[in-house]
């Protein structure tokens, strides 16, 4: 034997052909099993499924969220009243809304008429608004009397006091309530119903 087999065997390489170490591989082979692929591809079905039913917009979460923006506004205007001592007044018309004010002065005076009101002067927080989509005033009632939204009005007192109301928002399948009474609590009726 010649040199070259006997340190090689000595230092741990094998003795047969001097090719063998090239056909094992040093690097386990690279790529993913078909296992692999198919969970990739199970978790994007579910992940893409999760975001077309996300995407979906909900009826009542939007009659919901309508609902709490226009209770929020509410408030905000029975509070600006008391604190102010301006009676501010809400009306509405299918699927625009405002609000309108009253000076202390102007509001005292005998026989006051719907054109005493003006708009409201804070255009930015009390600016005409339309509701989203097609969402509606269906029905306003003061004093549990319907009346008609857009010539009467809710009116905030710088006393607090308040006629008792009743906003009912539509969708045309859904609606949903947002009601004060004579202390002026406002709350959203959360038990909306078809129409």
């Amino acid at each position: 034997m010649g040199p070259g087999v006997f340190s090689a065997s000595r230092t741990g390489g094998s003795s047969s052909t001097p090719h063998a170490s090239r056909l094992t591989p040093h690097h386990p082979t690279r790529g993913f099993t078909l296992i692999e692929l198919l969970v990739v591809l199970v978790i994007i079905g579910i992940t893409a499924a999760m975001i077309a039913i996300n995407l979906a917009p909900d009826p009542r979460q939007a009659l919901e969220t309508e609902a709490q923006r226009l209770a929020l506004l509410l408030q905000q205007a029975r509070d600006e009243a008391m604190t102010s001592g301006t009676r501010i007044a809400f009306s509405a018309e299918k699927q625009e809304f405002r609000f309108w004010q009253k000076p202390a002065s102007s509001a005292e005076k005998a026989g006051e008429t719907a054109r005493t009101w003006e708009p409201h002067a804070d255009q930015e927080l009390y600016k005409p608004r339309s509701l989203a989509g097609n969402i509606r005033v269906e029905e306003m009632r003061i004093n549990q009397q319907p009346v008609d939204s857009h010539v009467q009005k809710i009116v905030f007192t710088p006393s607090g006091m308040t006629l008792p109301f009743r906003i009912t928002l539509s969708d045309g399948a859904l609606r949903i309530a947002i009601s004060g009474n004579a202390i002026g609590q406002i709350e959203v009726d959360k038990d909306s119903s078809r129409s």
